[in-house]
């Protein structure tokens, strides 16, 4: 039990109500009871159907409750509760006895390493970073502190990671990028991927996900730069600080994508594209030359939001419009006949 001054504290909020009042955990606004906190988002509850202790709001929020903390940022309040009421426990706490460490490998303090992964020679692992099992970690390959690298990731040779990483289950990182030239007789041949991928800090890597080398220079991901499950990175591709990138979106090879950058899920944007700081991009959407500043665009090729709502009304009535072009032609028809 936690009282609410303390949570305050953790929160960096301001509390109207009995500082002194218990709070158990940390639950959603529908599910929460007397003794759990709740975030809610909006200020158009119903409070008769609330049974939270106490309510993370808004700073100005309108919301009349027995027990609210006012905070800048609510959601990122509420992220932190859950933290502090279900901290993460690590999946092992030492090097397992059945995992491969190379003589030459650096391993920092505090580090565990699941069973059955492999940390290849020249590797480094920085302190306090957690490797689950069958995680293969190639040659000359650089973690940074606190990362936590779920099952079975592979990352290849000369790969750069931050620190404070999160890589999930069965992501790629620094695979061959999909580099070919064909012969006159159109036999194709590959191109070598003799590039790096690099990673910064704070960025998370969804399952399943792909992350190309490039052929010579550098595949980047920045700082804070999130990855949702199954999404491919193209070799020699940059994404910007901050962007998101939804499942199944793929991008071509180098791309150079902006800060701050949100992208529904299955987007698909063609090579050598660049996009803008703070662009958004609905589902779907195909992108298929430069958006050169700040704008939300939809559809396939991809076109301002606005005017792909449009196209989609007119595509979606298209057979009533077919209707009515054959009506009004018929009636243009009969007036011709009588004109003659």
């Amino acid at each position: 039990m936690t009282k609410l001054q303390q949570l305050c504290g953790i929160i960096k909020g301001q509390l109207k109500g009995n500082p002194e009042f218990e709070i158990q955990s940390v639950n959603s606004l529908e599910k929460a009871g007397e003794e759990e906190i709740a975030f809610a988002a909006k200020d158009n509850i119903k409070i008769e159907n609330v049974k939270a202790g106490a309510l993370i709001v808004a700073e100005g929020s309108k919301i009349d409750y027995p027990n609210l903390v006012y905070v800048q940022e609510p959601y990122a309040a509420f992220a932190t509760l859950l933290e502090y009421f279900f901290p993460r426990q690590r999946f092992n706490e030492v090097i397992d006895k059945n995992a491969y460490i190379s003589d030459t490998a650096f391993i920092g303090k505090n580090v565990s390493i699941g069973a059955f992964s492999c940390v290849g020679d020249y590797a480094e692992i920085g302190d306090n970073s957690e490797i689950h099992s069958g995680v293969q970690v190639y040659r000359n390959v650089k973690i940074g502190q606190n990362c936590l690298i779920y099952a079975n990731v592979v990352i290849r040779e000369d790969v750069k990671i931050g620190s404070n990483v999160i890589i999930q289950p069965g992501a790629v990182i620094g695979a061959d990028g999909f580099g070919f030239t064909r012969l006159s007789d159109g036999t194709p041949i590959k191109i070598p991927q003799k590039g790096k991928v690099v990673i910064g800090d704070y960025c998370e890597i969804g399952a399943n996900s792909c992350i190309d080398r490039s052929t010579i220079e550098e595949t980047v991901l920045e700082d804070y730069v999130k990855l949702d499950n199954l999404v491919q990175i193209g070799h020699n591709v940059k994404v910007g600080r901050g962007s998101a990138l939804s499942g199944l979106v793929g991008i071509s090879g180098s791309v150079e994508i902006g800060k701050n950058v949100i992208m529904g899920g299955q987007v698909g944007v063609a090579d050598h594209v660049k996009i803008a700081d703070g662009v958004m991009l609905a589902g779907k959407t195909g992108v298929h030359k430069d958006i050169k500043e700040k704008c939300i665009m939809g559809g396939f090729p991809h076109q301002e939001i606005r005017k792909w709502w449009k196209s989609v009304a007119i595509f979606i009535n298209l057979e009533k419009y077919i209707d009515r072009i054959r009506l009004l032609e018929q009636k243009i028809k009969k007036l011709e006949e009588k004109e003659k």
